[in-house]
């Protein structure tokens, strides 16, 4: 059976990216029908920006812990696992400021752990420890910046590589943007931000799972 983790970011209940990515669960249900989709929501429910306390907890190892400590490891924890355990991934990721929410900065703070989700070679450098998989991020943009191919990036979008290279890190090379640009541009930028993102997800082929379709 197939597993899809959905990821929002958003803070805003009415968020386009809510609803594109609804779409796109559709999109994954008609082709899975019996599979298992495992929703987190940190838009609205946001995990904690590290601090000193934090980062003793998930980077140091200490003897002992405090309550707030044991309880940031276990949710970290069951966090990782989410991602190990799912066959893909779809997020919801709005253009903030030219990169990624606050949300998901501090959800990438809570996975991308020493000894869990990366490693450290003597003469290879970092080594991803998690399997390679689908991720999909469905980006919403008020403006014109491009469709997050690396091959042609806009010079102001920092959050398509910057989520290419965070999940590389962790040994999941496997993404693909799907861009819904001019949002705040008005009604016909608008109007073909979203058909043309729409378009992109009705087109997904999901009959193998390890390998997204084209953008």
């Amino acid at each position: 059976m197939s597993t899809l983790l959905v990821i929002h970011t958003s803070p805003r209940k009415d968020a386009v990216s809510r609803a594109l990515t609804s779409r796109f669960v559709e999109q994954w249900r008609a082709s899975f029908p019996a599979g298992s989709i495992v929703n987190r929501d940190i838009g609205a429910n946001p995990q904690e920006h590290l601090d000193d306390d934090l980062i003793d907890a998930l980077r140091r190892d200490p003897e002992s812990l405090n309550d707030r400590q044991q309880a940031a490891i276990e949710a970290s924890d069951a966090t990782i696992e989410e991602l190990r355990q799912a066959d893909a991934i779809v997020i919801g990721a709005p253009l903030h400021h030219l990169t990624i929410t606050g949300t998901l900065r501090t959800w990438n703070d809570h996975v991308a752990r020493p000894s869990k989700t990366f490693g450290y070679d003597p003469e290879k450098g970092p080594v991803g420890l998690l399997d390679d998989k689908p991720v999909y991020i469905i980006s919403t943009r008020g403006g014109q910046y491009g469709d997050g191919d690396p091959a042609n990036p806009h010079p102001a979008d920092f959050q398509s590589g910057y989520l290419r290279h965070i999940f590389a890190f962790m040994g999941i090379q496997n993404l693909q943007i799907i861009a819904a640009n001019g949002l705040d541009m008005g009604p016909e930028p608008r109007a073909e931000g979203l058909a043309e993102a729409q378009s992109k997800i009705d087109a997904l082929a999901f009959d193998k799972i390890s390998t997204p379709a084209a953008a």
